[in-house]
């Protein structure tokens, strides 16, 4: 390899470690928005399974108990879905829409025997899906 081009491969490899570095430590990533999504079923119904992503990001299957909390960021403007598992249930549902959600800071999902419940306010409540059993 010649004196010119080791200087370009060393500016490159440069430029590649600048960006990897900047996507690390997530300063290019500006949080949009925050997914709440409360548990609040019936007493010993058992520990309930929770999963949150968009297309990009995977924030993982979480176990929850009646009474918790799970929050995810938004970082980015796509579709983020969230899933609900317990016992022989199970719901799906769009937990941030970006035409729907664009400008809240906070979406609010209340997980409950009946469905689960949007509210943007954490008091109106609208009822956006329904469990199915397997």
């Amino acid at each position: 390899m010649g004196g010119g081009n080791g200087h370009v491969l060393v500016f490159l490899v440069s430029v590649f470690f600048f960006i990897i570095s900047s996507s690390v430590d997530g300063s290019q990533y500006k949080q949009l928005s925050t997914i709440h999504v409360m548990i609040s079923m019936a007493k010993g119904s058992g520990p309930m399974q929770i999963r949150c992503k968009s297309r990009y990001t995977d924030y993982g299957m979480q176990q929850l108990g009646e009474g918790t909390e799970y929050r995810c960021g938004v970082r980015e403007k796509a579709v983020y879905y969230c899933m609900g598992m317990t016992g022989r249930r199970i719901a799906s549902w769009h937990a941030f829409q970006p035409r729907r959600d664009g400008n809240r800071k906070a979406v609010f999902w209340l997980v409950k025997e009946n469905g689960i419940f949007l509210s943007w306010d954490n008091s109106t409540w609208v009822r956006k899906s329904d469990w199915e059993t397997d």
